[in-house]
């Protein structure tokens, strides 16, 4: 967790308080107050030279914090020079009207909190902190029912999906991610699944441990999660509390499931795209079904090709659902042969996730053994 300390005089601490605690709700970071107060014998410069000592100091220019003369000699180095020699972030945030070194303006990440434009500022000082290499921008904020969300980790439900999706693509500068899923038929593994690879997290415990590995890392992450098509029973596993925000919609996207031919082109050729195989996942679920009620032997072919799919990318709990299905078909078909080796690779695979360590985040490297081949 980064450091942040507020460079202000007594007289402003209700504005730093209201400012820092924004900032704590928004993002992985500690705030601290006691450490930058202006005082006699200590003023803005030495506290804002203090505070270089954390990852991140904010100074508040006010008619009460601000020095009597501004002494360049002493200023200058303090704003300009010394953050780059101690690696911290420095920034200036103008509370009301006060006299101050113009420079400030031009050369520094400066924020103009005047005449009551504090959240405005709080939002573009929360944008600066999320990606401190690139610019902040000046555009206005979305205001509407979604604000709840933006300003501070919650929950959002019965929005309209194109609200949703428009929202979430506005307000991608806010957050760490933004992502968005359709739930459409999924299971809770699956789900779980789904959101694991979109975070490039291997999940290969069962369905309750992937859920608590998911929760401990979306709700230390500053991140918005937009949910299609989600059933009563699976909303509490996804308000996963901490940092994240999420948005339930009241309906989904206009779309239709891909069909077996589209299904086999992606799972059947060599070699297999990851991307297209995980995106396609819930609908080759739904397409095996279909063949294991109708044409059982294409219906377990594309089954055991999911379970290879899913056993590469470590998603053994939805593995295991899949096999349940193509055991229940093979029962009712007295299929010997197909459940001895369905039971054998069950056996299989509740071993490897009883055994496996659940959370491990996937590196980010695109060589073959960095990434371990997640599909094929």
């Amino acid at each position: 967790m980064r450091s942040l300390v507020l460079c202000y005089a007594p007289e402003d601490e209700g504005f730093a308080r209201r400012l820092g605690g924004y900032l704590a709700a928004n993002l992985r970071i500690g705030v601290a107050y006691g450490e930058g107060v202006v005082q006699a014998g200590f003023d803005l410069v030495d506290a804002a030279e203090q505070a270089l000592s954390a990852d991140v100091a904010l100074v508040l220019l006010s008619s009460h914090s601000a020095p009597a003369a501004w002494s360049r000699p002493k200023w200058e180095p303090v704003f300009f020079q010394k953050p780059e020699e101690f690696g911290a972030l420095l920034g200036f945030v103008q509370v009301d009207e006060c006299r101050f070194p113009e420079l400030l303006r031009s050369r520094a990440r400066f924020f103009d909190a005047r005449g009551g434009e504090w959240l405005r500022e709080a939002r573009r000082i929360r944008r600066w902190l999320l990606r401190p290499d690139l610019p902040v921008s000046r555009e206005d904020f979305l205001e509407g029912p979604l604000t709840g969300v933006l300003d501070a980790p919650g929950v959002a439900s019965s929005i309209p999906y194109a609200e949703a999706v428009a929202f979430g693509r506005a307000v991608e500068k806010d957050f760490e991610a933004v992502h968005t899923f359709d739930c459409l038929g999924r299971s809770a593994a699956g789900i779980a699944g789904d959101i694991g690879w979109a975070l490039g997290m291997r999940l290969p415990g069962n369905t309750d441990e992937n859920w608590d590995a998911l929760r401990a890392r979306c709700a230390a992450h500053r991140e918005l999660f937009v949910f299609a098509n989600v059933g009563e029973a699976e909303r509490g596993q996804l308000e996963f509390g901490g940092l994240s925000s999420v948005v339930f919609t009241c309906d989904g996207p206009a779309r239709t499931r891909a069909s077996a031919e589209q299904i086999g082109a992606v799972f059947f050729t060599p070699p297999r795209d990851e991307g297209q195989c995980a995106a396609l996942l819930g609908d080759a679920v739904f397409r095996m079904g279909e063949g294991l009620a109708g044409d059982f032997e294409a219906g377990l072919r594309l089954g055991w090709t999911i379970v290879a799919v899913l056993k590469g990318a470590q998603r053994f709990a939805e593995a295991i659902e899949v096999l349940q299905a193509m055991e229940q078909a093979a029962r009712s078909r007295d299929d010997g042969m197909a459940l001895y080796r369905i039971e054998w690779e069950q056996s299989w695979l509740r071993d490897s996730s009883e055994g496996a360590e659940t959370g491990t985040i996937l590196p980010v490297d695109s060589g073959e053994a960095a990434q371990l081949r997640l599909f094929g």
